[in-house]
């Protein structure tokens, strides 16, 4: 057998790797801007992350800025933290609608970087209704509820689902049974035009369904608006089931948690391939980063059979005579 017809392709081969070269990139921390990220909500201690901005290409953890000073005014009162680990630092507070904070980061060497936001309204809502529709050809998971909204004030809304699964999953790659203990944000569909019309909605669908709607109330502006969305929900028939349980979360957010996470969304959409990076809002002066507050209510679920209506009424005294004349 010659070897002549291989020679090309051990060629190629030599070439290719002569053409490998590492570039490393030696940037000096004093070069690199402080980053500051924060989201006080109304059912959680906040707490400050604070580290150093990275380059682009570089795929390591964000190091922590070492040696800076955080601190937060509660409605102009300086309020120092309790406890500090690594880049976060705790502070003793959740948030109160209301309150005006203002975040300030100091670090020898770099400009002082501060942030303002203050805390929406809670979402003024009725508890919502959960029902199975069984008649689908999939189960039909529907979320009935009614949203109030302000009037004469814009309002910003964020809207999604926790589904929590546990138990056991069959791995028919693996053909063993998994423990899963996961929470993710189910798919819904949303039919509502007054919050899924591009013109007031952020969130980025898939063929109808979502995981989230972001929106604001230009197009229910003080009204008490109704709502449904619903899950696809399928039962679990294996040997051991899994146990689903679910939790409707409902967010009023402040001007800058509203433009943080739309841009966060679109900078993860895979559907535009050959899109502009997008450029993700930041609230900070001196630094990147965001520090914007959310008002949280989390409602669990508890799904009922919807009732079929009787079309036709039922005489319910059959069994009575008529009387006498």
């Amino acid at each position: 057998m010659s070897i002549r017809p291989i020679l090309p392709f051990l060629f190629l081969a030599l070439l290719c790797a002569s053409c490998e070269e590492v570039l490393e990139f030696d940037i000096d921390p004093g070069d690199r801007q402080l980053v500051v990220n924060a989201l006080p909500c109304t059912d959680s201690t906040l707490f400050v992350n604070v580290t150093y901005s990275r380059f682009f290409i570089d795929n390591q953890p964000f190091p922590p800025a070492d040696g800076a000073t955080v601190s937060v005014d509660i409605n102009g009162v300086p309020t120092s933290p309790t406890s500090h680990d690594g880049a976060n630092w705790w502070f003793p507070y959740t948030a109160v609608a209301g309150d005006l904070l203002t975040v300030h980061v100091g670090l020898p060497g770099h400009d002082p970087v501060s942030g303002t936001t203050r805390v929406p309204a809670l979402p003024n809502m009725q508890a919502p209704i959960a029902e199975i529709d069984t008649l689908q050809p999939i189960n039909s998971g529907d979320i009935l509820f009614t949203l109030s909204d302000p009037a004469d004030q814009q309002n910003y809304y964020y809207i999604y689902v926790e589904e929590y699964d546990s138990g056991s999953r069959w791995n028919q790659w693996e053909s063993r049974w998994d423990t899963i203990d996961t929470v993710i944000h189910s798919y819904f569909n949303c039919l509502d035009l007054q919050v899924t019309d591009p013109a007031v909605n952020s969130s980025l669908g898939l063929m109808g369904y979502f995981n989230g709607l972001l929106f604001t109330d230009s197009l229910i502006n003080g009204q008490a608006h109704e709502m449904k969305i619903s899950l696809m929900m399928f039962k679990d028939t294996a040997e051991n089931p899994i146990q689903r349980h679910y939790t409707l979360v409902v967010q009023s957010l402040s001007h800058e948690a509203f433009r943080y996470i739309k841009d966060v969304q679109q900078s993860q959409s895979v559907t535009q391939f050959f899109a502009e990076p997008a450029q993700v809002y930041s609230n900070l002066d001196g630094g990147l980063g965001i520090f914007a507050a959310i008002a949280i209510r989390r409602y669990p679920l508890q799904f009922v059979f919807k009732q079929q209506e009787d079309p036709i009424p039922q005489n319910k005294n059959k069994n009575i005579s008529k009387a006498k004349p």
